[in-house]
């Protein structure tokens, strides 16, 4: 893995990682809330084209307010499909296929519509939905604390008492979170797979501003024609996700055309992400 910044038009920066195989196809993971470029699902995508027959070059940018990437004061899906563009276009990628994990999920739709012409394929893996169309009932998303969208004065305090746990300690809190998984979720964690999820939580945790942002964005209309998506779209989702309702992803396949939903069983929703992987990968490499 690499990372680096990439500088907008206005000055602000995004950060951005890479994994993967230089000539192979281009995947960008776009992260959930909170999240940042280092990526224990983008690891195991990047393990699994090691085995496979595709390489896969993999991006994950870090969204305004996130790890290396500046905040961006209002931002909304809109401002991120111009942003990500304007990073494809600085990389040198022209097609590509998107993947959005949980919080990610609305940013990687909103640019599969905004996009037509360069995305390949989207898939996304246990996504946040409309809350103004579907509410919010049973969307936890920390599994510990229960915390749901209680407005962005909440938000930032709370995720500022985060991100002090961590940094007061990475080494507990990752040994923490992990010790608090449901046991299946925590079987897929190999041990390659731990350093990664540790400097996950450091970046994560940098900066509160896109924790807050995102969910500000999550209570507004998404505003994208669902409908009109021409894009071919997959979901993966568990029926035991506790995080996020797997309702969502039930509205999301039936509104966009030809979508198509994988109901996941018995994994929560950090298990979701790596158990789905390996289909992940047939479905981007697969025509």
């Amino acid at each position: 893995m690499r990372d680096y910044t990439v500088m907008l038009n206005d000055g602000r920066k995004l950060g951005c990682a890479e994994y993967g195989q230089i000539d192979g196809e281009a995947v960008f993971v776009f992260h959930g809330t909170p999240g940042a470029r280092y990526q224990i699902y983008a690891a195991r995508l990047e393990s699994i084209a090691q085995e496979g027959p595709v390489p896969l070059r993999i991006f994950v940018p870090e969204r305004p307010g996130y790890g290396l990437s500046d905040a961006k004061a209002g931002r909304t899906l809109d401002d991120w499909c111009q942003d990500f563009e304007a990073l494809a276009d600085e990389i040198g990628v022209k097609r590509f296929s998107i993947v959005g994990i949980s919080g990610g999920a609305p940013f990687a739709l909103a640019c599969t519509y905004r996009m037509p012409t360069r995305v390949r394929k989207t898939a996304v893996i246990c996504g946040m939905g409309p809350i103004d169309i579907l509410g919010q009932e049973g969307l936890c998303l920390f599994t510990e604390e229960k915390v749901c969208l209680q407005g962005p004065e909440f938000t930032r305090a709370y995720i500022t008492k985060l991100a002090n746990m961590v940094n007061a300690n990475p080494d507990r809190f990752t040994e923490y979170y992990i010790d608090n998984l449901p046991e299946l979720d925590r079987k897929l964690i190999s041990d390659d797979l731990v350093p990664v999820l540790k400097q996950f939580g450091i970046e994560a945790t940098r900066q509160v501003d896109g924790m807050v942002d995102d969910y500000v964005i999550f209570g507004q209309p998404w505003n994208i024609p669902l409908q009109k998506i021409r894009v071919p779209v997959a979901f993966w989702h568990s029926e035991d996700d506790h995080v996020v309702p797997i309702r969502y992803a039930d509205y999301l396949a039936s509104i966009i055309p030809n979508a198509k939903l994988r109901r996941m069983q018995d994994y929560d929703h950090f298990g979701s992400f790596l158990a789905a992987q390996p289909e992940l990968y047939d479905f981007l490499t697969l025509d």
